[in-house]
């Protein structure tokens, strides 16, 4: 039997902590096809099935990774530095770590400090950072001699908007998103378990494709419960939903109880 992944032991402490009684065990361990992750056992009966799942912009996750390096900056010898650039999700890193420092060489060297978001240039330092995937740059004053910082350019709707009085965002987002072609095979796992309850467990990492007035519910500890409730599929009977920052509750919903908050056992989260 294979062991649960990370993400799944993190969601077993989650239910366990929130549901008294109830215990988490895996159900998929690779025996079979099309079977849900979690199994959901009371007084020793399963009586619901759990499928793990994430609204994650994989792209730029991609990217991230291979550009961030942890407890490392990004030196280049060569250059005064201060440099923060800010990148599209399909940038190729490989090329970036190449090329990148070459340019902005370049430009420091022709006492350039700022790459604006809108270039009408053809001149070939614009034509180049369009090839590498930059969106805008700027130097500015730095302790950290030839440093460049990386960020990845969001949409506007993910990178920042109103904080609501309500928590509606979430399930308004939540209804549409389940019904997008990605979730099809998590809907059909659960709906063949053939358990009465059937969960599908939501994780918002920090590269998310939510929009940001559902992610950031998740991402501060008072942030209000919504007041209406999701529109679920057949498949699915109870919905859990939490990210992966420090906030540390996440929201559940069940047809009896409606909308709560439950932990999210961050101690789990960063040990798996």
């Amino acid at each position: 039997m294979t062991s649960l992944r990370a993400e799944e032991q993190w969601v077993k402490a989650c239910i366990e902590g929130a549901l008294p009684g109830v215990e988490v065990k895996q159900h998929d361990d690779n025996s079979g096809s099309s079977m849900h992750d979690l199994d959901l056992i009371r007084l020793g009966e399963r009586f619901g099935a759990v499928e793990v799942t994430a609204a994650a912009d994989g792209e730029s996750i991609a990217l991230w990774k291979l550009m961030y390096r942890p407890g490392q900056r990004w030196i280049e010898p060569d250059l005064a530095g201060g440099w923060a650039v800010a990148l599209l999700p399909s940038a190729r890193a490989k090329r970036l770590r190449s090329e990148l420092p070459i340019l902005l060489a370049e430009l420091e060297r022709r006492d350039v400090r700022q790459v604006p978001r809108y270039r009408h240039s053809t001149d070939r330092f614009s034509a180049w950072l369009g090839e590498l995937g930059v969106v805008h740059a700027h130097q500015a004053g730095t302790d950290y001699p030839g440093s460049i910082y990386i960020n990845i350019e969001l949409p506007l709707e993910r990178s920042g908007g109103w904080v609501a009085d309500t928590g509606d965002a979430l399930p308004e987002w939540l209804s549409g998103w389940l019904l997008e072609p990605h979730e099809a095979d998590n809907l059909r796992k659960l709906e063949r378990s053939g358990a009465r309850e059937r969960h599908l467990f939501v994780i918002l990492p920090g590269f998310t494709t939510a929009p940001f007035a559902a992610a950031e519910l998740l991402m501060r500890s008072e942030a209000p419960l919504p007041t209406v409730p999701p529109t679920l599929p057949p498949a699915v009977t109870h919905v859990w939903v939490m990210s992966t920052w420090s906030a540390a509750h996440g929201f559940r919903w069940s047809p009896g109880d409606g909308w709560s908050r439950f932990s999210k056992f961050v101690d789990v989260a960063e040990d798996a």
